[in-house]
């Protein structure tokens, strides 16, 4: 199956340095070809997406993805090795009880109450 890779622009710069024009998708970020990173360490392709901070997107999602029209729009980070501060990405969503509170919020005021000395 054929794939494209969606990463940072700051992670596509760096792998395409010879000025070709990227794929924007509406995010802010770039689509790369599968074969635009065989350079990168790893070895199969889940491997080196991972390493570059990447998405896989099926040729099928690409256009969504550029235009702005898919429901779940697929994420990425800048990683270290690419100037990035590594997956900084917001898990607050985790376990939500479907009110936009996740559980660690929910279980807040009882750890607080939990934690009051007895005096």
């Amino acid at each position: 199956m054929k794939y494209y890779v969606k990463v940072t622009k700051q992670v596509a710069e760096a792998i395409i340095r010879s000025g070709v024009p990227l794929t924007m998708t509406s995010d802010g970020n770039c689509l790369l070809y599968q074969s635009e990173l065989n350079g990168v360490d790893g070895v199969n392709l889940n491997e080196r997406v991972a390493n570059v901070g990447g998405s896989l997107i099926a040729e099928s999602d690409a256009l969504a993805e550029i235009n702005g029209t898919t429901d779940t729009p697929a994420s990425c980070y800048t990683p270290v090795e690419f100037g990035g501060e590594g997956d900084t990405g917001n898990n607050d969503y985790i376990g939500s009880d479907g009110g936009g509170n996740s559980s660690s919020e929910n279980n807040t005021d009882t750890k607080e109450e939990s934690e009051v000395s007895d005096d």
